[in-house]
């Protein structure tokens, strides 16, 4: 399949915005894929389960063969001495000259050929059960499948917003190189003039040669940063790949109204916990339904000819019915056992919403401090820029040395980069944030 995409790529369009790359990976992930085929997996142990409501049918075809007949009875074998021996008379001048054999034999060779249904009236709620348990296993794997859902969103998220950032690093970096090779123009007319000296010069080529470097770092770590988006997009790599979005704007989050608690309540991890708790409940209850009586009815037809020569059909009702007794000695201690299971569920889940509160405060939190700080970056930007000009307009007044006017661009260049990260982290702890509040 990776093959055929490899040969199909090229064709598809390169340019990807952050929702093209999500539908990318839910479709093409080996972790989406999985999760899909869990959930196939839970319904059909929904489906077995619901099967055991219905008759159990079974075939069945034998036949066996003898050296001596299983059952044989002779003249001899009679307890009473004076019926034998009136027999034994009675066969010495008959018997033998009508060629009647002195025993009777049955069950020296034979077949059979039937069917037989068995159905299960009571089996001590083990059936009904034994549904609910799988119902509770399908919802589960639904939720799982959801959670790993947005557990990939979320890196494919993180993987863009890096990949993002990093063209925009590029794009700033593309600007201080310009602005040094405008600025080595004019140290190098300023040179011919006697206004500067090769120190300047020297130092203006230094910082190019810095820069130079930075891009190869950059341009490596883009590449990397876009092997792994593809990977988890499913995708082939390819240098083309350009994705199309720029860091926005950072607008007011109003996150002052969130309320941690409802938001905990309706997340599908705590949906998951109750299930769990719910699952040891039912496997509790289907424990104790193996230590009390279980009822079943059934039928079978047959035909052979497993005891006399002659071929003829049967047919059987029968109904069973089982009493453990000796085994409630066993069973009080697994319904023991299995009642601390489902304490031990309970009391995950309570430790587990503790938790879950703590991280999504901490979530809010999170994005309420990338807020403030993308406000004080983008306020430093601003200083930075006024700064870098008035060095310009000094150092093209020969008021201040080069060094200076290197030093406020590169304040200003960082100043921007740090900007792009205040900006990326607010939309990673933004993203990270709605994975934690309930769907409308």
């Amino acid at each position: 399949m990776l093959f055929l995409m490899a040969l199909l790529w090229p064709a598809v369009s390169q340019h990807l915005t952050l929702d093209s790359c999500k539908a990318l990976a839910l479709r093409n992930n080996v972790a989406a894929r999985n999760a899909d085929l869990q959930v196939e997996a839970a319904r059909e142990v929904k489906r077995q389960a619901f099967t055991k409501y219905f008759p159990n049918v079974k075939g069945f075809a034998g036949g066996y063969y003898a050296l001596k007949p299983l059952i044989e009875y002779t003249i001899d074998d009679i307890d009473n001495a004076a019926a034998r021996q009136w027999l034994h008379n009675l066969y010495f001048e008959y018997g033998a000259a009508m060629g009647l054999p002195n025993s009777i034999s049955f069950c020296e060779k034979g077949m059979s050929v039937g069917a037989m249904a068995v159905q299960p009236i009571f089996m001590g709620g083990q059936i009904v059960n034994g549904n609910r348990l799988a119902q509770v296993g399908v919802r589960a794997a639904e939720l799982q499948r959801e959670l790993s859902r947005d557990e990939l969103l979320l890196q494919v998220e993180s993987y863009y917003w890096q990949v993002i950032s990093l063209q925009e690093k590029e794009q700033t970096l593309n600007q201080a190189m310009t602005f040094l090779d405008t600025l080595s123009r004019d140290v190098n007319t300023a040179l011919d003039a006697g206004l500067v000296t090769r120190n300047d010069q020297l130092k203006v080529m230094l910082k190019q040669n810095e820069l130079a470097s930075n891009r190869v770092r950059l341009t490596n770590g883009m590449r990397l940063a876009k092997m792994a988006l593809c990977q988890q997009m499913g995708i082939p790599y390819s240098d083309a790949l350009l994705l199309v979005d720029s860091v926005m704007d950072v607008p007011a989050s109003g996150l002052g109204d969130v309320n941690v608690q409802s938001a905990v309540r309706n997340r599908r991890e705590a949906e998951l916990l109750d299930l769990n708790v719910q699952a040891e409940q039912l496997k509790k209850k289907m424990a104790l339904g193996e230590n009390l009586p279980h009822l079943m009815a059934g039928i079978s037809a047959s035909y052979g000819n497993p005891v006399f020569d002659r071929f003829s059909a049967n047919g059987l009702a029968f109904a069973t019915l089982q009493i453990p007794i000796t085994d409630w000695w066993e069973a009080s201690h697994k319904l023991r056992q299995q009642q601390v299971s489902v304490q031990m569920a309970e009391n995950q889940r309570e430790d587990l919403m503790q938790k879950m509160v703590l991280e999504t405060q901490q979530a809010v939190n999170k994005v309420l401090e990338a807020e403030e700080q993308v406000q004080l970056r983008r306020t430093a930007v601003q200083y930075a820029e006024v700064n870098k000009q008035t060095y310009r307009v000094n150092f093209q007044a020969g008021m201040v040395p080069v060094s200076e006017l290197l030093e406020a661009q590169t304040l200003y260049r960082q100043a921007q980069d740090e900007l792009i990260d205040a900006k990326i982290e607010y939309w990673k702890a933004l993203s990270s944030l709605q994975r934690l509040l309930p769907r409308e």
